[in-house]
């Protein structure tokens, strides 16, 4: 026995020392020599689990426990292995703490596994437990310190990081942790140094070089920010963290083809993260790829932020005829995505859906009149109480929609006409004081919007736009900053409106009342946008999916105007830019309005004219590049819109016409080119002929959609057309 005892000895030396092959052939000659020696079994078991068989591992571990049933230590092994294998382990290692309750080494154990499981108040107990066995183990409040950061208790998290380092200065991921925990706290140069540690205490450490990268990306130092992830994946090649943050830097940085690119990577190496699919279909939308980039950004319902009625206990549409099934559409993030989202609904009514709207009571009464909407609800809903379910921003992909088929008719939404006429007294006193364009102004969004700073400018750049003649400013500004108002930086004119709006139902009405919305990239851009008012937005230089790059326009609002940082956190060129064009507006406007061989022509016309108009602006909005003469028609067609939202060109068999109006004036346009082609080439042959008789054809048929119109809108003038017949 002596002689097993020495030869157990030199193995567990050996094992220590990593020399894992000697150690395993003592362990299987002591086993030769005496099959039941538990110490043996166990120690072959741990080699056994790091060579890669962890089933063969199971059994010899199972085996010593049933040889030495009071070992806490087996216990202890046994709930690892258990864990690493996906069966649990917890009771593996309660037996063990019931065993030997004084070892704090079975609490932290017991606490990763629970941590793991996601059960974090439970974890966070014993831990605590740990730290009171052993206060000066850096480990159980590292993992203490871990479990606080999971649950979003920042401060509890730091302190706690700093007692384990105060212990182990040199406890890498610690280092890393902590950096992680000041930078929610918005400690940048705190959280920085952190993280330069613990790359300086293992350069190999790639997770530490992504996290530095992320405090330079939050910092707006993206060439340093992509340099840092581009080492942790030199330093780990398998890191798939690390190639998702480094296409993250490079879409901030408005490259698309490398960002996409790198999500493509960092999905190649794990084909199920759902951030680097989400950020994927991001890349591909804000590129204008629309059909892959809805079904990569349906991957959002997987991340961690989804919110949690993401998963409906009834089944998700997919699209099919819905004849008469009640289908509810919920909304998943802001505001402005119901907003955006919201011109879908007509369109699931159309294919036999009875809709059920489940969005924040902040929405209800500007939605109240939305064609389709059978209920409103901003609780909960009972299950049976619908039949189908759809979260709003995968109607995109439900309905297949491309850069070409964006329903893109406005206004979708309409303001009540009593809260139109109450707020339009409020609006009145404006043209007392000399204002001619008023424009209603909103400076910042929701502070707990991820990427609120780069989009919030705060009240004070506005002044530049008060000082403007014929301008007078409106604050329709909501939530923590919209007491700005009631002080403005140097004291510049401004109507605040803000405290007595209760939702968007009376910004709505405001807005019908204003000549023009300034804003920044939040809820009230696309409520505007709806409403078909005019509407300028500043969006940041790396712009939401929706803004696209290098446009001025917006493909889902016909009214939207978009004024870009040229740079990452400057708005000095965008504001310039917004100043010259609402001071060109506001001339024009007191240009038009002089005098009386002057004055604006408001002449009666009937509904079928006036889409008919706009439609034929629509075409020369695509087709036109001269920037002036781009302008001209922009600012002729947001004049007839203004018109034209009186009317509800939203019903779907209205929309249906004005969409066949568009193709056909399209059409129109077409031949026209080709009988010029055919006049600067003296060639009067048949193809002229046929070009010219299709002219009248077409014509006529333009005639009878703008009749139907007229119609289908109850217009009192009618035009009538007599031709001779052919």
């Amino acid at each position: 026995m002596a002689t097993i005892q020495e030869a157990l000895a030199v193995a567990v030396q050996q094992h220590q020392r990593g020399q894992l092959a000697m150690a395993a052939r003592i362990y299987r000659r002591i086993l030769t020599l005496d099959p039941a020696h538990s110490d043996a079994l166990h120690l072959m078991a741990l080699i056994t689990r790091r060579n890669g068989q962890p089933q063969a591992a199971l059994r010899m571990m199972r085996w010593a426990l049933l040889l030495a049933p009071d070992t806490a230590e087996i216990r202890l092994n046994l709930g690892n292995l258990l864990r690493d294998l996906g069966s649990g382990g917890a009771a593996a290692y309660r037996s063990a703490i019931a065993l030997r309750p004084d070892l704090a080494v079975l609490q932290e154990s017991l606490g990763g596994l629970l941590r793991a499981q996601g059960r974090l108040t439970d974890a966070e107990c014993v831990y605590r437990r740990a730290i009171r066995l052993n206060p000066a183990g850096a480990e159980g409040h590292n993992g203490l310190a871990n479990v606080l950061q999971e649950r979003d208790i920042l401060d509890g998290a730091v302190a706690a990081y700093r007692r384990g380092l105060t212990i182990d200065p040199t406890h890498i991921a610690s280092c890393n942790n902590l950096g992680i925990a000041l930078r929610g706290l918005d400690h940048p140069i705190e959280a920085m140094a952190w993280h330069h540690r613990a790359v300086a205490l293992d350069p190999t450490f790639a997770a530490g070089h992504t996290s530095l990268g992320l405090s330079l990306q939050e910092q707006g130092r993206l060439e340093e920010a992509r340099r840092a992830h581009a080492h942790a994946v030199v330093v780990d090649p398998a890191f798939a963290g690390g190639y998702a943050n480094h296409a993250t830097t490079q879409l901030n940085r408005n490259r698309t083809i490398d960002a996409i690119a790198g999500f493509r990577r960092a999905i190649l190496v794990d084909p199920a993260s759902p951030d680097a699919h989400r950020n994927l279909g991001m890349a591909l939308l804000v590129a204008g790829r629309f059909e892959e980039g809805w079904r990569e950004y349906e991957w959002r319902l997987r991340c961690k932020d989804a919110p949690t009625h993401a998963a409906m206990p009834k089944p998700r549409w997919a699209g099919e005829p819905l004849e008469g099934r009640r289908i509810l559409l919920h909304g998943e993030q802001g505001l402005g995505d119901a907003l955006q989202f919201c011109r879908y609904v007509p369109m699931v009514a159309a294919r036999g859906g009875r809709v059920i709207l489940g969005l924040p009571a902040a929405l209800e009464r500007v939605m109240a009149g939305l064609p389709g909407v059978e209920r409103f609800v901003s609780g909960q809903l009972p299950t049976d109480a619908f039949d189908l379910h759809l979260p709003m921003l995968s109607l995109g992909e439900v309905f297949g929609t491309q850069m070409d088929s964006i329903p893109h008719r406005v206004p979708y939404l309409s303001a009540e006409p009593g809260l139109v006429a109450r707020w339009g007294e409020r609006l009145k006193g404006l043209a007392k004081d000399g204002g001619r364009l008023k424009v209603g102004i909103v400076w910042a969004g929701s502070p707990t919007h991820g990427n609120d700073k780069n989009r919030s400018i705060g009240l004070a750049p506005f002044a530049r736009l008060a000082a403007i003649p014929g301008v007078s400013l409106v604050s329709i500004q909501k939530g923590p900053t919209e007491g700005q108002a009631a002080n403005p930086p140097g004291g510049f004119p401004l109507l605040n409106l803000s405290p007595d709006i209760h939702d968007f139902a009376d910004t709505a009405a405001i807005m019908a009342g204003l000549d023009l919305v300034v804003c920044v990239d939040t809820s009230v851009a696309h409520l505007a946008g709806a409403l078909g008012v005019p509407v300028w937005v500043m969006v940041p230089f790396a712009p939401d999916w929706r803004w696209m790059l290098d446009r001025d326009d917006s493909p889902w609002y016909p009214t939207m105007r978009l004024f870009r940082q040229d740079r990452p956190g400057s708005w000095n060129d965008a504001i310039d830019q917004l100043e010259r064009a609402l001071r060109e507006r506001a001339t024009h406007v007191n240009h038009i309005r002089t005098g009386p061989s002057d004055m604006p022509i408001l002449a009666p016309v009937s509904w079928g004219e006036l889409l008919d108009k706009i439609t034929i602006l629509d075409i020369k909005a695509e087709r036109i590049a001269d920037a002036e003469k781009l302008a001209n028609v922009r600012r002729e067609r947001e004049a007839l819109e203004a018109v034209a939202a009186q009317a509800d060109t939203t019903r779907p068999e209205v929309a249906a016409v004005i969409d066949d109006l568009r193709a056909v004036n399209t059409t129109l346009w077409e031949v026209e080119d080709e009988i010029r082609d055919c006049e600067r080439a003296k060639d009067f042959g048949p193809r002229f002929v046929e070009l010219a008789r299709q002219v009248y054809h077409t014509n006529d048929r333009r005639a009878a959609l703008k009749r139907d119109l007229n119609r289908l809108l109850g217009s009192e003038l009618v035009e009538e057309k007599s031709y001779q017949a052919y």
